[in-house]
């Protein structure tokens, strides 16, 4: 009789510690780690809000203003210095890279298949961009004129393939029966006043 009393004790004592046990868990949860959450989560409406507040990146079209005072120079001797530093200013106004561009030329794949061929075109900023009026051109004059259609965020972006198929949000097609570019080409995208917004020398 002595030892089941022991026992009884041992397990009455048992069944305390692990009720204690379980509560201060329980308080903790409740009260303690509960209370850290309104200061570490995000809301997707505050993710948005920060995103929109981002500054949008500017386009720098690196053009070299002309000085004054070369155009004015008379002299005979300084005439074929004026001639090269004015054509000199014009060429880097033509091939000037264009830096902080709201989109670009990443990637071209399946160059020379035309049932491959593609240019990905990516946006580089969090505001929508309409493509409505945009080109993609090559140096042989081939031109691919894009209808009414955004990127409407960062990261976002299409694929215009060469052969025919049926546009989407995400796919466009040119409709050529022939591959477009080629290994060493460059490809630039313009804007619809015909700006250049993106470069891309394909390997």
């Amino acid at each position: 009789m002595n030892s089941f009393g022991k026992i009884l004790l041992l397990l009455i004592i048992n069944i305390l510690v692990s009720v204690s046990a379980t509560l201060a868990v329980l308080y903790y949860w409740e009260n303690i780690h509960n209370a850290e959450k309104p200061y570490t989560l995000i809301t997707s409406e505050e993710l948005i809000t920060t995103e929109q507040t981002a500054a949008t990146p500017e386009i720098d079209y690196a053009i070299v203003p002309t000085s004054q005072s070369t155009l004015l120079l008379s002299s005979s001797t300084n005439q074929l210095e004026q001639t090269e530093e004015i054509s000199a200013v014009e060429t880097a106004t033509e091939i000037a890279p264009v830096r902080g561009s709201l989109v670009f030329i990443p990637q071209a794949i399946g160059i020379g298949d035309v049932s491959l061929e593609a240019v990905r075109v990516q946006s580089n900023t969090n505001d929508a961009v309409s493509l409505a009026g945009w080109t993609l051109e090559d140096s042989e004059g081939n031109i691919f004129t894009f209808p009414n259609i955004q990127m409407i965020r960062k990261d976002f972006f299409l694929e215009v393939y060469s052969r025919s198929g049926h546009d989407t949000p995400f796919e466009l097609y040119w409709g050529r029966s022939v591959p477009v570019w080629q290994s060493g080409e460059t490809i630039e995208l313009k804007d619809a006043k015909g700006q250049l917004q993106a470069a891309y020398r394909i390997p």
